[in-house]
């Protein structure tokens, strides 16, 4: 291990090169890539019980990808009066530290009985959960979380009501502002033993950010040796006048059927041996996709990466499948997009 002085030298002469805009031009690339490689796949867990299935879930995902694992606890101290305010309880401080270490060493024995050949480290961190996970997210591939809901049902193509999507999911608010995809994983309902293998799932409406997702979903099936089901849900065009002059519905579902087409072409291409499905629906896109995930492996859906707030509240696609799916689903944001075989190989490639 380097020494402080060390330690501070390297920093210097790093600045020094990093100075160098030619130098700096060259390596950023390879830098990036490198992260890409060593990049954990991290897994938050709770003391609610919804934790394990997504540290299983994590697990197998890392030994699929080639990547380490990271488990995270944080924890807040709880608050009592003071006659100077409020402070954190000191006592309580312990019990919470021995909890945190018992929650996190049976994550530990969890992933080394079903995954062995995983590098898996943890932390305990004291701290808002929320804060904490995002910057975890800052460096990792993919952060894995896991979610009390059980999915919620639809009925009639209606959306959960307010209420409904501002119960306080930690994992919705860590999906709104995260800066790697983020996985959630709730437990899962029991399987008939003849339905088909279970295949990945994803959500396309021809923006950038769902370029992102269908290229998560190909990579997630490929390790899988599973199919991509590719969903688009369209709507009748508005009124285009006052006269009310609207595209006729089989032009408009014809256009949607080259949109699906045209975002899986690529990735068809980049992966010859995934099979593909197409889906063009006349339905609400949220809807869609959280009737299409029942017996999904994968539920994966693109998001333009807004912050937590109200912007992440209403309107949005993707929180509303996190809500209501009824498997695992990945929020994939912009900025994200996956590069395609060969530009670099990964660990596990």
């Amino acid at each position: 291990m380097l020494s402080d002085a060390e330690h501070r030298a390297v920093q210097e002469l790093e600045s020094v090169l990093m100075s160098d805009p030619a130098f700096a031009r060259a390596v950023t690339p390879v830098v990036r890539r490198l992260h890409g490689v060593s990049a954990p796949v991290v897994v938050g867990v709770a003391a609610t019980g919804v934790s394990m299935p997504a540290v299983e879930w994590a697990a197998a995902e890392a030994a699929g990808q080639g990547r380490p694992l990271r488990i995270v606890h944080a924890f807040c101290a709880p608050l009592v009066l003071d006659p100077l305010g409020v402070i954190p309880a000191a006592d309580s401080l312990p019990a919470q530290q021995a909890a945190a270490g018992r929650l996190v060493r049976a994550a530990l024995a969890r992933v080394r009985s079903i995954a062995p050949g995983v590098e898996v480290s943890a932390g305990i961190v004291r701290g808002s959960p929320r804060r904490v996970l995002l910057r975890e997210s800052r460096d990792a591939a993919l952060l894995v979380l896991g979610s009390r809901w059980p999915g919620c049902r639809w009925q009639g193509g209606r959306r959960p009501g307010l209420a409904h999507l501002l119960h306080g999911s930690l994992a919705a608010r860590v999906t709104a502002g995260a800066g790697c995809p983020v996985a959630v994983v709730r437990p899962p309902a029991p399987a008939a033993a003849d339905v088909v293998p279970p295949g990945v799932v994803v959500g396309v409406d021809g923006l950038r950010h769902s370029d992102a997702a269908v290229g998560f979903a190909f990579r997630a099936a490929a390790r899988r040796r599973t199919a991509v089901t590719a969903v688009h849900a369209w709507t009748a065009d508005c009124p285009a006048d006052l006269e009310a002059v609207i595209a006729p519905l089989v032009t408009t579902e014809a256009a949607a059927h080259a949109l699906v087409d045209d975002a899986v072409g690529r990735w068809r291409e980049l992966y010859p041996d995934v099979p593909v499905g197409t889906e063009v629906v006349r339905r609400d896109p949220a809807a869609a996709l959280i009737a299409r995930s029942a017996g999904a492996a994968l539920v994966v859906v693109g998001s333009r990466g807004r912050r937590a707030g109200l912007g992440a509240v209403f309107g949005s696609v993707s929180r509303a499948v996190v809500v209501g799916a009824a498997g695992p689903v990945a929020v994939v944001h912009r900025g994200t997009e996956p590069s395609p075989p060969g530009a670099y190989r990964w660990a596990s490639r």
